[in-house]
């Protein structure tokens, strides 16, 4: 397999992949690692509505407002199977007053269009979205039994095969009592990242965004379509090389049972900028993927949960990280050649 010589890259994986395990020994290196296994988010039920086994994609979820029966401020169907943390529908915006066109057209400018739609009788509107639900939001997300659900079911059904380029995260504000919204605008490949894409092919680079760290990745437009709806798993793992501390995520998307999806990125926590990365992560609770084709324009963004056991256990391997880096002599500290020795013996 050709070495890369980026921060991060993907493939194949054709054979299992060697042992995590501490202290292995080939060819007079040590490796050590310690690694946790995350999977993606499933949902934990919303409030006064029975737990499911199973989301389905496609499910109809309303934005209720939990200090009343039945107020809510806009409603979606389920993107993904499992959870429902993205929805695709009608976000209420003539509520409590008509929309602000200056607003609209700060969304027409930041996603080239939109899209106004009645939804009440008195003709209050709504704008065509896709909503991703805050994680401490996603338990005020309510299913109605009402003789309308079929409806608009069926009226959203072709926003899930074309989802609205308009896209904002949603939380309840519990103080002012009403869901509060900000843009998500689309992800843009940065020049230096197409650059880094366009000399080492597919790839996973993690980078500081206005919404925190995202995980910018380079991949193929048919792997894309293979993946973009499959359940996955990530591991932070570190291994302890002569030369420097790698600090490593491992995803494993599983669109083919036999040959899943895999990808790794590294950070170098002797370096400022990716030290700043990691501190960023410690504290955040989902890890984005933001995927970007052939043509390097943004496909889609895959979120994961990353839970305070994950977040603890990537603490305790930066901390291990950071005492390694400081034992080995300045003049032996080389990123590069522990990564390319790594990826020579534990290759995916």
């Amino acid at each position: 397999m050709t070495e890369r010589d980026h921060e991060c890259w993907s493939d194949r994986r054709e054979s299992e992949q060697a042992s995590d395990s501490a202290g292995s020994h080939q060819d007079g290196l040590t490796f050590e690692s310690a690694t946790q296994t995350g999977h993606e988010a499933v949902d934990q039920g919303a409030i006064n509505e029975p737990r499911k086994e199973v989301i389905q994609r496609g499910e109809l979820y309303f934005l209720h407002h939990p200090t009343t029966s039945d107020t809510f401020s806009g409603y979606g169907l389920t993107l993904r199977p499992g959870v429902k943390d993205f929805l695709a529908g009608l976000l209420m915006v003539d509520r409590p007053q008509p929309v602000d066109p200056e607003w609209l057209k700060e969304v027409e400018h930041t996603f080239g269009e939109y899209q106004l739609t009645a939804m009440t009788a008195t003709g209050e509107r709504g704008i065509a979205c896709q909503m991703r639900i805050e994680p401490d939001s996603q338990s005020y997300l309510r299913q109605f039994p009402t003789e309308k659900v079929a409806a608009i079911e069926q009226a959203l059904q072709p926003l899930l095969e074309e989802p609205p380029k308009p896209c904002f995260s949603l939380r309840w504000d519990a103080e002012q009592e009403l869901w509060t919204s900000e843009m998500m605008p689309p992800f843009e490949l940065p020049p230096e990242l197409r650059e880094v894409f366009e000399r080492t092919g597919p790839g996973c680079i993690p980078s500081e965004t206005n919404i925190g760290v995202v995980h910018v990745c380079h991949a193929s437009d048919q792997d894309i379509d293979g993946f973009a709806n499959q359940p996955a798993a990530y591991q932070w793992q570190l291994a302890l090389m002569p030369t420097a501390p790698l600090l490593r995520l491992e995803v494993t998307i599983f669109d083919q049972p036999q040959n899943p999806y895999r990808f790794e990125s590294f950070l170098n926590t002797g370096q400022e900028a990716d030290t700043r990365i990691a501190e960023q992560l410690v504290s955040q609770e989902e890890l984005y993927f933001a995927f970007h084709g052939e043509d390097f324009t943004h496909r889609f963004t895959k979120v994961m949960d990353h839970s305070e056991i994950q977040r603890e256990q990537l603490q305790r391997l930066v901390d291990q990280a950071d005492d390694h880096w400081a034992e080995i002599p300045e003049e032996r500290r080389d990123f590069d050649l522990a990564k390319a020795a790594f990826q020579r013996h534990f290759p995916l």
